[in-house]
This record gives structure tokens, C-alpha cells and sequence, in this order.
């Protein structure tokens, strides 16, 4: 009897402590993960470690990592010189000189990076097909060679005011002075554009320009600038007035019965090649002499030209027909 009580109480213990001993057995490993530290992604630093151990085993031996792609950096600012060269091409006669090219280049690249600041039209550039057919084989590779030289000597060069790229106008041939915006624009916005003189434009082939017209075809033309007018075909300059000038000479009011419109509406209208103008009727017709090719605003493309014959550098010609600015990169 006394044997069966023991064996009794033997079963019973072992009923009783078999779960807390398989506990025990399985309690070390588990215990352990739950409490590892976790990494900025979420994974324990166990699983972490494992992880760039297997990072550094795909790593390729040393000398044959994977080839990289061409710069994206660096074929983008190509196409963007290709893209000013042609900018360069449309502008100026590429038989100027060198510091006069480079002068334009700085222009062209103040205007495009103006323009993509401002989300403004970009400048027109030629491509070189237009180029090709413009120039001919002959002429392309010694002509585009000289665009893009001007554009790489000065790679990444702007002009800028007060930290900003401006408004950096450019005309043909002035009529011997450039002009202020403010009394050509009516705009004291742009205080770079002063004006100032330019006495090598006047041996310039596009300086002096005598036009004709008809006085018919004259009157016809004032009816269409002015509107609701009455015009005489026997004496179209009647009620005509050149009614202001700028300093430089240019026309910046014309007014006709009462009507007014703007110098440079005028020339436009006309086909006129500047609006530094005079009239007169001579010999039964409306003779027009006009001054200068262009607005007359900015830097004198003939003027600059002359400039670097003389020995100037493009700095020194773009800080002389704009004023109080920075040239930099």
C-alpha cells in the first residue's frame, strides 16, 4: 500500500512540473531574438548584420564593378552648348571676331538662362541642318567651329545685375549712340541700359538708309497705323509729327490728327530699319533717311565688333554698352 501511495505522488509530480521543463528547454533561443535591438528599418540588428554580410558577398571582386552610364550631367551640358552655338549663329555674322562672338555667346547664354528662370520663350537657335543648308558644306565647319568657340571659352559666363540675369538687348548698327531704356521703353526697370555712344557704327554699311515711298501708297500706310484718320494723297505729311526723340536721336512718339502711336510702331509699321528717322517730301515723293538697324537698345553688334578689332576684350565691350553690371559664372 505504502508503495502504491509513492508511485502516486511521483505521477503526480511529473503531471505537474513536465510543462514548466519543456518550457525551460525552449525559452533561450526565443527569449533571446525578442529583445535584440532594431534597426532604422524595423529589422533586428541580428537580421540587419546578416543582411550586409550578404550585401558585401554579391559585391563584385575588386576591378570588376559594372560599367556606369555616361553622365547625364555632361551630355546634357553639350547638347546645351550645341544648343547656344546655334543661338550664336542666328544672331551674328560669324565673320565678326573672336571677342566680338564671345561678347554674343554671353549674351545668348544671359538670355537663355533668363528665359528658363522667368519661364519665358527661349531664344531661337539653328540647328545644324539650318545651318548646313544656310552656310553650305564649304562654309558650315569653319563657321559652326568658330560659333562653338565663342560659346566654350565662355562656358557658363552671364551677365548679371543685382544678382539677375537681365534683359541683355543687342541691336545691328546704332545711329551712333545707343539708347536708355527709360526713354525708349518709358521703363526706369532696367537701369543697365543707359545708353551710350557709339561712333565706330558710322562707317557701318546698314548705317545710312534713303527710302521712297509713293504718296499714295504713303497715305494708305498712315490710314492703317493711325485708324479712323483722313489722310490727303496729295499731302500725306499734313497732319504728320514726328512728335519726340530720345537722346540718342531715336523717334519715340509720331502722332497724326490727334492719334499717337510709338517710334518703333511706326518703323515697324513701314518696314523701316530703325526709328532714328526723318521725313521729308522730295521731288513728288515721301523720302525716309533713317539712322542705325535695330531698336538701338543694348550692345551694338557692329559697334562691338570694332571694339575687339581695336584690341577689347568681350568684357570690356559688354560693360561698355551695359552698365553697372557683373560678368561671372
Amino acid at each position: 500500500m505504502r508503495e502504491k501511495i509513492k508511485t502516486f505522488f511521483c505521477i503526480l509530480f511529473l503531471a505537474c512540473a513536465l510543462p514548466y521543463i519543456i518550457t525551460l528547454c525552449f525559452q533561450g533561443k526565443e527569449g533571446k531574438e525578442a529583445f535584440l535591438p532594431m534597426d532604422e528599418s524595423g529589422s533586428s540588428a541580428d537580421a540587419s548584420s546578416k543582411g550586409k554580410e550578404e550585401k558585401e558577398e554579391e559585391k563584385e571582386p575588386d576591378g570588376q564593378e559594372e560599367e556606369k552610364e555616361p553622365d547625364a550631367q555632361e551630355e546634357e551640358d553639350a547638347e546645351m552648348q550645341e544648343y547656344l552655338a546655334g543661338v550664336v549663329a542666328s544672331q551674328m555674322p560669324l565673320n565678326y571676331e573672336m571677342e566680338a562672338l564671345k561678347a554674343q555667346a554671353v549674351i545668348a547664354r544671359t538670355m537663355l538662362r533668363a528665359a528658363k528662370e522667368e519661364g519665358t520663350e527661349l531664344p531661337v537657335s539653328s540647328s545644324k541642318e539650318e545651318l548646313l543648308q544656310l552656310w553650305g558644306e564649304d562654309g558650315y565647319l569653319e563657321n559652326y567651329q568658330k560659333a562653338m568657340e565663342a560659346v566654350e571659352a565662355t562656358r557658363e559666363i552671364v551677365i548679371t545685375y543685382e544678382g539677375a540675369c537681365p534683359y541683355a538687348a543687342f541691336h545691328a548698327v546704332s545711329a551712333g549712340q545707343t539708347r536708355s531704356a527709360k526713354e525708349a521703353l518709358g521703363s526706369d526697370q532696367m537701369p543697365w541700359l543707359a545708353g551710350t555712344d557709339s561712333m565706330q557704327d558710322i562707317p557701318a554699311e546698314d548705317y545710312l538708309k534713303v527710302t521712297f515711298f509713293e504718296k499714295q501708297d504713303f497715305a494708305r500706310r498712315l490710314i492703317t497705323i493711325f485708324g479712323d484718320i483722313s489722310v490727303s494723297d496729295e499731302n500725306p505729311l499734313q497732319d504728320l509729327e514726328l512728335t519726340a526723340r530720345d537722346h540718342a536721336e531715336y523717334v519715340t512718339k509720331v502722332t497724326c490728327q490727334g492719334q499717337e502711336v510709338t517710334g518703333e510702331a511706326f518703323r515697324s509699321a513701314l518696314e523701316l530699319p530703325s526709328a532714328c528717322l526723318y521725313l521729308k517730301e522730295v521731288e513728288g515723293k515721301i523720302r525716309i533717311v533713317t539712322k542705325g538697324l535695330g531698336h538701338g537698345l543694348g550692345m551694338s553688334q557692329y559697334g562691338a565688333n570694332v571694339m575687339a578689332k581695336q584690341g577689347s576684350g568681350y568684357q570690356e565691350i559688354l560693360k561698355t554698352y551695359f552698365k553697372n553690371i557683373e560678368i561671372s559664372d
